[in-house]
């Protein structure tokens, strides 16, 4: 009778163990939330663990592959580490939501949904152009195309960047002309890594472009 006690006891231990290091993470947060079809789209995922990355899982996994994993841990449970996880949408790729999981070593993080629209808008041509006679800092200005001609008077142009201390993140105001979306901006200084994404009218994201510049302080 004791022994079968401690068989059990020691199973439910062993379950125990194996739920514990099967944790559920939180993501702190993700963008985009929208995967257009017939591109690659780079999914940025925040993680509040120490250990890496070591897989991705979509489901339902039908018209879209997992081409690329990047980033590293955040090196305490208190910190937050970046993954970028490059999805490739088939053009016929049915439009939906997909669940996205992260596998760590010990754990997965809980899903987030990835949409997959009928339509992004594109940006391209990411260039910062030096302020103006009446302006105080320069515009960031990037190409659009939008098939859906949803893009609405005035999207948001969302910005990060990094330059060495907390990253900022905020939506700018913008000013459209043909073709083109421009927006303030904000006053940084050293050297930056910059990440640009625009909304249309209804929320849809589009692609994120990239560029890393060095301001005066």
């Amino acid at each position: 009778m004791c022994a079968t006690v401690g068989v059990s006891l020691l199973g439910a231990v062993s379950l125990f163990a194996q739920a514990a290091q099967q944790q559920s993470i939180r993501p702190e947060t993700f963008y985009p939330r929208h995967a257009g079809r017939g591109q690659t789209t780079v999914i940025n995922v925040a993680v509040p663990s120490p250990t890496p990355v070591q897989s991705a899982e979509v489901s339902p996994p039908d018209g879209v592959m997992v081409t690329g994993i990047k980033g590293t841990g955040s090196g305490s449970e208190q910190n937050i580490g970046w993954w970028e996880v490059s999805l490739d949408v088939a053009k016929d790729a049915m439009p939906g939501d997909r669940s996205l999981v992260l596998v760590l070593q010990r754990g997965r993080t809980m899903p987030v949904t990835i949409t997959i629209p009928t339509h992004v808008p594109t940006i391209s041509n990411l260039r910062i152009t030096p302020p103006r006679a009446n302006q105080q800092t320069g515009e960031i200005e990037v190409a659009v195309v939008d098939t859906a001609a949803d893009l609405g008077a005035d999207p948001y142009l969302w910005l990060t960047a990094d330059c060495g201390d907390e990253p900022i993140v905020g939506a700018l105001p913008t000013t459209v002309s043909p073709g083109i979306v421009r927006a303030p901006l904000p006053k940084l200084a050293g050297k930056c890594a910059l990440q640009v994404r625009i909304t249309d009218a209804i929320g849809i994201e589009s692609n994120i472009l990239k560029t890393a510049m060095e301001f005066t302080k």
